[in-house]
């Protein structure tokens, strides 16, 4: 009864989430409620109608369908049979009618009632309105027979009520079921977004990536289990916290917290987009290193809908990469010292003149292969710098000249491979760099150049200026590079399947390495290739400006 009378006061209880008997006697209830609303007004204008046996039979007889409605099971009852009580509900009110007819008239009106429950129950309703309107017909004519007043004329005046009720009907069983036809597909629709938010739910709990989506309102709306262990490990002795500025979130390899205004939360719900900024959150063994990304998504009208973060917990890869380098720095270190020795006991041995020529060829070959093995050694030494060991003071330097002193040193061993080597270098060119950095950029372009090219071809170096740039170019006339292996031209230990191919000795690093400090000194390192062709390799460098010049002088 509770959840009944909140149905009628359009409380939070909805029609459908009654039983089944609560719906039958909800059904059923205005109908008596208006039999008893005219009961009140036949005692304010008539009270002699409570002595019509026909107007208390018909209140009894309502009364009774109530009492059915509310005392049968009708969840055990197999269903459609409750619509007999709107059906039987043709009686009382066909008797309503007759005996009021002469104090009130038009009471056939309240068959609209029963007639609805047919209509709106949505069961058969191609059997049920009809059904309905047959009833409403002998609600009118069967008083006619029964008095003996059922003429030709008498009942075909008492049609229009049984026609109104049977359009009433038909009306409402057209909307009735285009609603459920309507509740159907939200229903489908419904289950299909609720299977889809499980299945990306699962999915993103399985992923090892944290995920965190916040509402309009900056509020968590969504945070899967990989961000919630990600989110403990930034907590301060593990209390729970709302707020993001007293959670340890330190750039990576620093003992500062991140200050407030630069948290990667705050700085996305103000409209930032980041990608693959890395941090530590915690301290202690149980720190972890993330690279968080995150930006902002909108709703279908345009608006800010919220904010989507993204973590990957980078941890172990960052503390194998410091492995790697350490172990590359260690074991370069080590070859450093013996190649050190055989170099200078071979620089020794070629002073001897008691050696015979065909040992001195054997000299230079051992010492020919302990540079390049040194050189080898300088490279994975480079590669294995980061961060703060890769910084270097920048000096005032001329690219022309450390592009002059570069071909005088490989003019002997262009020679001795029957490759021309040219030099176009005119203009000075000021810039501010490392110049052990540099010089290994250019050494490691030119000897690129004349390994990978054939006897008989040129090696062009130019330097020349090209508007805030200097631009130094190699050109070589070699082997040239593979479309599909442009790609991977400056990735670390990579090397092109022509070189592997050619047998020619290599690491993989010079040109990564090169790259690197070009990017570093605020250039860039390109190449354009063609196999069979050759390839040019351009190096750009910012210019020293003005106001740099008049400091340093």
């Amino acid at each position: 009864m509770e959840k009944i009378l909140d149905v009628l006061a359009l409380g939070r209880v909805r029609f459908h989430e009654l039983s089944m008997r609560g719906r039958v006697v909800l059904s059923q209830l205005p109908l008596n409620v208006t039999m008893l609303f005219i009961c009140l007004l036949v005692a304010l204008t008539d009270a002699r109608e409570f002595d019509d046996p026909g107007f208390v039979t018909a209140q009894a007889c309502a009364l009774a369908l109530l009492a059915i409605a509310a005392a049968l099971p009708w969840d055990r009852i197999p269903y459609g049979w409750f619509l007999a009580v709107p059906i039987l509900d043709f009686v009382p009110i066909g008797i309503l009618r007759y005996s009021t007819e002469s104090t009130l008239s038009g009471l056939g009106i309240l068959g609209v009632f029963p007639i609805m429950w047919l209509a709106g129950s949505g069961y058969r309703p191609r059997i049920m309105v009809p059904i309905g309107g047959v009833a409403a017909l002998f609600m009118v004519w069967v008083p006619q027979f029964l008095t003996g007043r059922a003429t030709p004329h008498a009942l075909a005046s008492d049609l229009l009520v049984p026609f109104m009720l049977l359009a009433i009907g038909l009306g409402s069983s057209v909307m009735t079921l285009s609603a459920m036809a309507q509740q159907a597909r939200v229903e489908e629709l419904l289950e299909r977004t609720e299977n889809r938010e499980r299945l990306l739910n699962t999915v993103l709990d399985t992923v090892d990536v944290g995920v965190l989506v916040l509402d309009d309102d900056g509020k968590s709306a969504y945070m899967n289990a990989k961000q919630r262990q990600l989110y403990v490990a930034s907590l301060p002795n593990g209390v729970p916290t709302t707020r993001e500025s007293e959670l340890l979130i330190y750039r990576d390899g620093s003992d500062q917290p991140v200050p407030p205004e630069q948290r990667p939360l705050g700085r996305v719900i103000a409209g930032e987009t980041i990608e693959h900024e890395v941090y530590q959150l915690g301290h202690g063994p149980d720190a972890r290193t993330v690279s968080i990304s995150g930006r902002q998504f909108s709703g279908a009208s345009g608006n800010n809908a919220g904010t989507v973060f993204a973590s990957t917990d980078v941890t172990e890869v960052v503390a194998a990469v410091h492995a790697r380098d350490k172990f590359l720095g260690a074991m370069s270190h080590e070859f450093r010292t013996p190649l050190t020795n055989i170099l200078g006991y071979a620089e020794l041995l070629q002073d001897d003149t008691s050696l015979s020529p065909a040992a001195k060829s054997d000299l230079q070959i051992m010492m020919r292969n302990a540079r390049h093995l040194n050189h080898m050694v300088d490279d994975i030494l480079a590669a294995s710098l980061t961060g703060d060991d890769a910084a270097s003071i920048r000096l005032p330097l001329d690219l022309t000249e450390l592009v002059r002193q570069t071909s005088d040193s490989f003019g002997p061993e262009a020679t001795n491979r029957d490759i021309t080597l040219d030099l176009a270098a005119d203009t000075a060119l000021p810039i501010l760099g490392d110049r052990t950095g540099l010089v290994r950029i250019l050494n490691n372009l030119v000897s690129n150049a004349l390994k990978y090219s054939p006897a008989g071809t040129t090696v062009t170096l130019t330097a020349r200026e090209e508007g805030e740039w200097a631009v130094c170019e190699v050109t070589d006339e070699g082997l040239g590079i593979a479309h599909e292996d442009m790609g991977r031209l400056f990735t670390r230990f990579q090397r092109s399947d022509a070189a592997l191919r050619s047998g020619i000795p290599g690491t993989g690093l010079g040109l990564a390495l090169a790259k690197e400090v070009a990017e570093q000194h605020g250039g860039e390192l390109e190449c354009t290739s063609e196999v069979g062709v050759g390839s040019v390799f351009t190096l750009r460098l910012p210019l020293r400006t003005a106001k740099q010049r008049m400091t340093l002088s």
